[in-house]
């Protein structure tokens, strides 16, 4: 979990004006996998025996025009505050910011037989976000928002049959039990065919 002060970084870049938020999210990862990458140059920046001013110029020079003035100016604070080790956590936390507000929600399938198209095929996908949308009090989602649905999906032979959604901590498991959100049990009633378990 980020911390308090990683969260604060980021709650103030997101409300920055002018700034591509979704474009933010990745320049964030660009500069916690540049400085993930390459050891030396984390070691350069982290160095107490560095002047801060070169530094600045060092960033700069590494990311300047490859990422928003909002992101370089971030990574310019942190340099001058000596804490640029808390950008691994500003991007977790910013990206929970960004969740928030674009009401990105994330839907984690796993299933016991791989259906092709990356595990499920697009009609029970749909039919999965419906279920989950239609359902949001059980899934601690808010009623009154709009929500996008981000949906990966695992194969898990071990299974044997069913299918299981987790949405945040809330986890719905066809796999074991019957009837929860009026979903079937697969293992039981449908052991082949995994959409008989979003049917009424």
């Amino acid at each position: 979990m980020a911390s308090k002060a990683a969260y604060n970084y980021a709650l103030a870049l997101s409300q920055v004006p002018d700034l591509d938020q979704k474009m933010a999210e990745a320049q964030l990862h660009l500069v916690r996998d540049a400085l993930r990458e390459d050891e030396r140059f984390a070691i350069f920046l982290a160095s107490p025996r560095i002047q801060t001013q070169v530094k600045k110029d060092a960033i700069q020079k590494a990311f300047l025009g490859k990422v928003q003035p909002q992101i370089l100016n971030l990574c310019l604070i942190l340099i001058e505050k000596r804490k640029l080790s808390l950008i691994q956590d500003i991007f977790v936390a910013y990206r929970k910011v960004l969740d928030g507000i674009l009401g990105r929600t994330y839907v984690d399938v796993t299933v016991a037989k791989d259906m092709g198209a990356g595990g499920i095929d697009d009609a029970l996908k749909e039919l999965i976000i419906k279920k989950v949308d239609l359902n949001r009090s059980l899934f601690g989602l808010e009623s009154g928002k709009d929500l996008t649905y981000d949906v990966s999906v695992k194969v898990k032979p071990e299974l044997l049959a069913g299918i299981r959604v987790r949405v945040s901590d809330y986890i719905f498991d066809g796999t074991v039990e019957r009837n929860l959100i009026h979903w079937r049990d697969v293992a039981v009633e449908h052991p082949i065919d995994t959409k008989k378990a979003f049917v009424e």
